[in-house]
This record gives C-alpha cells, sequence and structure tokens, in this order.
C-alpha cells in the first residue's frame, strides 16, 4: 500500500510542482514548525499554500487521515515511571498486561455509565489506565489482549484504591490500539519519580538552594519538577489541531550558566504569557515534561496543564 505522504507527494509533482520546489517548502515548514509535524502533514500543507486539492476519486479525503497526524505524539511521549499525581496531557504507551472486567454504575441524575481498566506496562514500570463510557468500547476489540501495545493520548494522572496512581482517559483523551510508526521513550533508569523529583541529576548550590543546571538536564528525559533561567521569546503562532480547533504554541529560549534549551508553551497560557514576559526576564518554571526533538535532534521542555512559569 502506498504511504499517504507519497500520495500528496505526486499531487504535487502532478499540479506541476517541481521536486526542488517541494523539497525547499519541505525544509521551511520542517523549521517553521519545529518537528511538531509529520511529513504527510507538512506535504498537505504545502498543497494547501498552493492550492491544490488532496481529494481523490474512489478515495477518502486524505485530509481526514492528516487530521489525527497534524502533532507528532511521539515527540511528547514519557516512561510510566516518570508519570506522577496530578499530571495531565500525557502520552504513554506500553504492553497491554492485565484486563479488568467492566461495570455499570448509576449516577446521581439516574444515568447509568460505565468504567473499564486494564494494566499497561513499559520498561520502567507497570500503570492502570481507566476508560469511562462509550471510551470503554475500544476494550471489546478482538485486538485489545494482553500483549498488544497500547498508546494513551491526553490522560491525566490521579490517585485511586489504595493510593495506587492511575491515568484516566477523559473525554478529551483516547486510546490508540496498535499505534504505528510508535516510538518508545528512552527510560533512565534509576530516576523513577515518586514524590518531587527523586534523580540522580547533578546538583549545585544557589543561594543555599538546590537546583538544577540546563546541561544536567541535557541528559534526561521525562518528567522536571523545577528549572529556572532567563527567557528570550522567539515564536509565537497560532496552529489548527487534529480536531480542528486552533491553540497557540509559544517558543522559548532559556537559557542558564550552563546551556540553552527550547521551552514549548501550549493554549491560553501562550497568550497569557507572551503577554506578560518580557526577553531578559529571570524566570522559574515547574512541572515541565523534557523530550527529543526527532526532527532537530536536540532536547526541548514541553509543558502541560500543570506547569507553571513564574517571574522571579
Amino acid at each position: 500500500m502506498v504511504e499517504r505522504a507519497e500520495e500528496i507527494y505526486q499531487v504535487l509533482i502532478n499540479a506541476g510542482i517541481t521536486e526542488e520546489e517541494i523539497y525547499q517548502e519541505i525544509k521551511e515548514k520542517e523549521t517553521e514548525f519545529q518537528g511538531f509535524l509529520t511529513k504527510q502533514a507538512i506535504l498537505y500543507l504545502i498543497a494547501k499554500d498552493h492550492g491544490v486539492s488532496v481529494i481523490s476519486k474512489g478515495n477518502n479525503d486524505i485530509l481526514n487521515h492528516i487530521a489525527e497526524d497534524l502533532i507528532d505524539y511521539n515527540d511528547f511521549s514519557i516512561p510510566i515511571a516518570s508519570v506522577t499525581e496530578n499530571m495531565s496531557n500525557i502520552v504513554i504507551a506500553g504492553k497491554i498486561n492485565n484486563i479488568f472486567p467492566n461495570r455499570k454504575f448509576k449516577r446521581k441524575d439516574g444515568t447509568i455509565g460505565s468504567v473499564g481498566s486494564f494494566e499497561i506496562c513499559d520498561q520502567s514500570e507497570c500503570i492502570k489506565i481507566v476508560l469511562w463510557d462509550d471510551g470503554t468500547k475500544v476494550m471489546e476489540n478482538s485486538y485489545f489482549r494482553k500483549g498488544e501495545i497500547v498508546q494513551v493520548i491526553s490522560g491525566y494522572s490521579k490517585k485511586g484504591i489504595n493510593d495506587n496512581l492511575e491515568i484516566h482517559i477523559g473525554r478529551n483523551g483516547k486510546l490508540i490500539l496498535a499505534p504505528k510508526n510508535l516510538i518508545l521513550p528512552k527510560v533512565v533508569k534509576s530516576e523513577k519519580i515518586e514524590t518531587g523529583l527523586q534523580s540522580a541529576f547533578k546538583k549545585k548550590k544557589v543561594d543555599n538552594k538546590e537546583s538544577w543546571t540546563i546541561q544536567n538536564l541535557l541528559e534526561k528525559e521525562g518528567f522536571i519538577k523545577f528549572i529556572s533561567g532567563i527567557v528570550q521569546k522567539d515564536i509565537f503562532k497560532e496552529i489548527t489541531l487534529k480536531n480542528g480547533e486552533k491553540t497557540f504554541l509559544l517558543k522559548l529560549n532559556l537559557s542558564d550558566d550552563s546551556s540553552s534549551i527550547r521551552v514549548n508553551i501550549w493554549g491560553v497560557k501562550a497568550v497569557e504569557l507572551f503577554k506578560k514576559i518580557k526577553d531578559g526576564d529571570h524566570v522559574k518554571l515547574t512541572n515541565l515534561v523534557i523530550k527529543l526533538n526527532s526532527y532537530s535532534n536536540e532536547k526541548e521542555f514541553n509543558t502541560t496543564k500543570s506547569s507553571n512559569i513564574e517571574v522571579i
């Protein structure tokens, strides 16, 4: 089966756009979006810029397929061991280890709801995943079985029975069964995060307080409790998400005496901070995720709903 990216590429060629032009525009889009778009999404945007339709007879509109790929979730995936309480927008993946029976319950308004759960494991740890109502239907799929790989998109963490940590998939989240092109995040051994940040990061003393340098963090991946440095605004733009909704992305450069790193801030926080932060401000950032950007091959910080940035 021909990959959809190749299909769009051929449509562009047939429309009279040269290979040199396509190559140059791909590079420009990669630079503009800093690795957040897949190749087929970039090609779709190029087609849109040129007014070229990607609808072909006898096939579904390629746009319907690309909508799921506007953001490469591999760039946001973290090891299970990096999950802590009250995190949101969690992206993780693992193999199904245990499946628990679904159950029905009655809400206060008299309606009937359903809840299902199962356990997944990666190289770092295992965790319980909880699904609600229509979300439980995926568990009826014949391929939903022990040993199968699943990917959780936009989950949130909370304490469950016996204070065990769980990841819930709400209305805005989803579960992908047997995801294609999945890249499991690297696991940093002996850095399981339980309360706050327990790690082997090299520490230094600043004003009698412990902190972590950016250079130290460049060697790590996963959840970061806090970091501080000097910021400079880089890019602020509006982005269309996979569901058609608009959001905002603010890119900052954070630096200290040791090194510098890109910080990606999403949503309303991006707008608020764009107005609030000035170049040269000394800021403290909390509850971040550090990941390798597969396009630039550089580490980046990404904020979640529980992240906070304050000028100090």
